[in-house]
């Protein structure tokens, strides 16, 4: 997970990674590559109702399912919840975990007596089986905790890589790399080390779609031919699926332009990276035994050697279920081919005994911590370990396509040969890279290693040159200008140095390993000031995270949050509001309709009751007749009005067309409609194209805002990644919305200020994110093209996304520019999804980017219209414009 630095509020202590020039390959091979393109297929829509994730198998493979929920894989990464206490003493610090009503903490203790940090822990990571890591978000940048709990042990100690630290911190960046066997879909910004969407993952664990594929196609046409089935697949294609995370080898490397989760199942893992593995001379065993390496174990088995292909991890694992008497389970598995030959000796046990305990005996983890594991050698008489040769070589898994073989190959020499220092390893790297230069001269990895050997071999002026290029290719890469100072500074060119690392802190203000080496450098200047300063932002990011969480976080029960709260109780806090938005919705009223103003726990009018026994009736008809799937909500019956209409009415020959008009007549359905990638690429292109979007850091824009018939200015503030300001201006006052990426407000001169619950948040979040063409394929787990429709009396098409956990997303771009013109969200609530929609218009360039000047924002009978008359991109905004306003 690359080097870490010690953080003590207020100041940074130098660290010698930055001297080495090993910041430079923490993530040579996972540097940041362009968006993959997944083709999809066009399914029907999905309600906000429907199932996700897993559960949207279950109707079909339910004990697939259940199975599944109780292995190790559906355990990867959660959130942290209760976990056990301990402590973990080292020579100059004391590490306590501890769990509290306000969560899970870890503190950091100096033996000399200095200040005790907190953080609280938010993901455990790794099933529990063996051990478990902990990740702090801090900022929306994932950090590891030093310290880890070992299963076996019953214990805390010290996480691997940290071993032997006297003084383990907690600011070691976890990297999309890192994450990518652990967590199901992790939501990586383009460009930085660790930093992540909030939230993090769209989907925790790894989730059935990780060895199957996309299921899109097997919803709409549920047949065998339609979702990838591993056994089914060649070899190759089969063993990928496994080896995609239990394969690790010596190292990894990207192709070209791909990134780790563009892997889809059913294709070769070369298609996307090789993996690297150390090249046994002959008799030879490996010296260690590597955690993630049971597919190396595997292949050097006589059972898989004499099977001809055919033993894979399937013939033994059963990955949908874990076994409750796994000594029989696995002894099956053996028997099942070795019954014929099974030793008739007195000295062999019977045909009854652990096959596993003998042949496959668990063995110590050199780095995997203070754990074992079970060793996938499979030997007839298991052997003592042989201590390997030094520098022994290393070779490609398997293969890459031929033009990628050069390539591929001397980045992987030159990141082995920094991790063992071998100068052999770099100089065989650098010349294989050389070679195919030209070959790949958009490649920005390629020039990353190629100023990495060079800066190895202290030849830093070329450094700069392969530095600077690969820059010119990824001008956005926290990485890029933390490499191209290290070459900088090695050749005494501090003031360089300094200004890479501050457009390294522009870009990511949390990167530690920018943040670190630069205050050092403006304190050897004199500069102590812009020192403290820096010292000091880093120092506010811990002390807030350092906070206790709010007692009335979202997380908890309805009833812990609000008084005299009767039907909705265990519904999540962070429901109530949109509930309620959904009956003023559905019936057309206001919130005084129910409620005494002022005193919403007040039972005094009637109507409120009337909504309880409405709601208790609700629940009962879904219950009791639709499976306890929401298929009957408040707006069933009423459709905007407070008392049903119980006679049908007879629209009038206007309305009717009017509604017939908002899907288009099937004679004028498409009959080729384009496929997601098609509608997101033309959205790019018409929006200025890729480049140009991603330029586009700040916006500043300025207007009018015309609701229930008061006109008022409005400013709106954005900063990528999630930074959002609304302020609306009017005689007499003020209201704002403010959204600072982890949290957001609500409120109004001379009123409290209200948190905005996590639906206003993720709403807020997609609606105002100033890369929005480009971070649709990640930012969706499932997007499909539905039937087109009109908007405004236009033809669109329209791309439905889903993420699990979340309701769905609509986006509607016109069929001819193909601009978004529409984007429909909801709110997931107890009653009912809360739909919001916000209609965008009259776009106009503004430093070639298209931008809507005509924004209407409707949300129930709730419309606002925006005019905007002025918009800047890219100008300074201060943070504080996205911090939380006094009362």
């Amino acid at each position: 997970m690359g080097e870490s630095f010690r953080t003590i509020p207020g100041q940074l202590k130098r660290s010698t990674v930055f001297s080495m020039a090993i910041l430079v390959l923490s993530c040579a091979s996972v540097t940041a590559q362009s968006v993959g393109t997944n083709n999809q297929t066009e399914a029907p829509l999905h309600w906000a109702t429907e199932p996700e994730g897993a559960n949207r198998c279950i109707g079909c493979h339910r004990a697939e399912v259940e199975g599944y929920a109780r292995s190790a894989m559906a355990h990867s990464l959660r959130h942290a919840g209760k976990e056990p206490d301990g402590t973990v003493t080292t020579a100059d610090t004391k590490i306590t975990a501890s769990d509290t009503e306000n969560g899970y903490w870890h503190r950091l203790k100096p033996a000399n007596g200095g200040e005790e940090t907190n953080y609280r822990i938010d993901y455990v990571i790794g099933s529990g089986n063996h051990a478990a890591g902990y990740l702090l978000d801090l900022a929306n940048h994932l950090f590891q905790s030093p310290i880890a709990y070992y299963k076996t042990r019953h214990a805390y100690d010290l996480a691997p890589g940290y071993e032997g630290l006297a003084n383990p911190d907690f600011t070691r960046p976890v990297a999309e790399g890192c994450l990518f066997c652990h967590s199901g879909n992790a939501l990586h910004v383009p460009g930085t080390r660790n930093e992540y969407r909030s939230p993090p993952f769209s989907a925790e664990a790894i989730t059935c779609e990780r060895c199957h594929g996309t299921a899109e196609r097997h919803l709409t046409d549920p047949r065998a031919g339609t979702i990838v089935n591993p056994a089914k697949l060649e070899p190759v294609a089969r063993d990928s699926i496994c080896e995609q995370c239990h394969l690790l080898g010596v190292g990894r490397v990207l192709n070209p332009g791909e990134k780790f989760s563009d892997f889809l199942p059913g294709e070769p893992l070369e298609s996307v990276f090789t993996t690297y593995h150390v090249a046994l001379p002959p008799g030879t065993d490996s010296g260690k035994f590597k955690v993630i390496s049971q597919v190396e174990q595997l292949a050097r088995s006589a059972c898989s050697r004499m099977s001809a292909g055919r033993m894979w991890c399937g013939t033994c694992h059963d990955p949908h279920d874990k076994p409750m008497e796994p000594v029989q389970y696995f002894r099956s598995k053996c028997l099942s081919c070795h019954t014929g030959n099974f030793p008739a000796s007195e000295h062999h046990p019977s045909a009854e005994s652990n096959c596993i305990g003998c042949h496959m005996p668990r063995r110590n983890a050199k780095d995997g911590g203070h754990t074992v594991f079970t060793d996938h050698r499979i030997q007839r008489r298991p052997s003592a370990e042989q201590e390997l040769p030094e520098n022994v070589d290393i070779a490609a898994w398997r293969e890459p396509a031929p033009q990628f073989q050069k390539r591929n190959l001397g980045i992987a020499y030159i990141n082995v040969g920094a991790e063992r220092r071998s100068r052999e390893f770099v100089v065989r790297g650098y010349r294989l890279l050389t070679e195919v230069q030209q070959q790949f001269s958009q490649d920005d990895a390629l020039f990353t290693a190629i100023g990495t050997a060079l800066l190895l071999g202290k030849q830093p002026k070329e450094a700069e040159f392969a530095f600077d290029r690969a820059l010119q290719l990824d001008p956005k890469s926290v990485s890029g200008e933390t490499n191209d100072a290290s070459a900088y500074l090695q050749a005494g060119d501090t003031d360089e140095a300094i200004a890479h690392l501050e457009r390294a802190v522009a870009l990511d203000p949390l990167d530690l390993t920018a943040v670190a080496p630069l205050i050092d450098l403006y304190r050897r200047q004199g500069n102590d000031s812009r020192a403290n300063q820096l010292s000091g932002s880093i120092a506010s990011a811990l002390t807030q995270q350092s906070e206790p969480v709010n007692v009335e976080s979202a997380a908890l029960p309805a009833e812990k949050r609000y008084k005299n709260i009767q039907v909705l109780k265990g519904a999540p806090a962070d429901q109530v509001i949109p509930a309620m938005h959904f009956i003023t919705d559905s019936l057309g009223v206001e919130c005084s309709y129910c409620h005494v103003p002022n005193h919403f726990d007040d039972d005094s009018k009637k109507p409120k009751q009337t909504a309880r026994k409405m709601m208790r009736m609700m629940n009962v008809i879904n219950n009791s007749n639709f499976d306890g799937i929401r298929a009957v909500t408040c707006y069933s019956c009423h459709r905007g009005s407070a008392k049903p209409i119980d006679v049908p009415v007879i629209a009038n020959p206007a309305q009717r067309s009017t509604a017939a008009d908002a899907v288009l007549p099937a004679g004028q359905l498409s009959t080729n409609l384009p496929t997601v990638d098609e509608l997101i690429e033309k959205y790019i292109q018409s929006i200025g194209g890729a480049t140009a979007v991603e330029g586009v850091i700040s916006r500043e824009a300025h207007g009018t805002a015309t609701s229930d018939e008061r006109t008022s200015e409005i400013e709106i503030l954005d900063k990528f990644p999630d930074h959002h300001a609304v302020t609306r201006r009017f005689e007499g006052g003020e209201n704002f919305t403010i959204l600072n990426g982890r949290a957001g407000w609500i409120g109004a001169s001379g009123h409290s200020v209200r948190e905005l619950e996590s639906s206003d948040l993720d709403a807020m979040k997609m609606a105002n994110d100033l890369h929005l063409p480009l971070d649709l394929r990640r930012m969706f787990s499932e997007l499909r093209v539905e039937y087109p429709e009109k908007v405004n009396e236009r033809a669109v098409y329209v791309l439905s996304g889903n993420r699990p956990g979340l309701p769905p997303v609509k986006l509607y771009f016109d069929e001819q520019s193909g601009l978004l013109v529409r984007l429909t969200q909801f709110a997931e609530s107890p009653l009912g999804a809360v739909p919001s929609e916000t209609d965008y218009e009259d776009y106009r360039s503004v430093d070639e980017v298209q931008v809507p000047f005509r924004l209407t924002v409707a949300r129930g009978t709730e419309i606002s219209k925006i005019v905007l008359d002025h918009v800047v991109n890219n100008v300074s905004i201060d943070n504080g414009k996205f911090e939380k306003p006094a009362r």
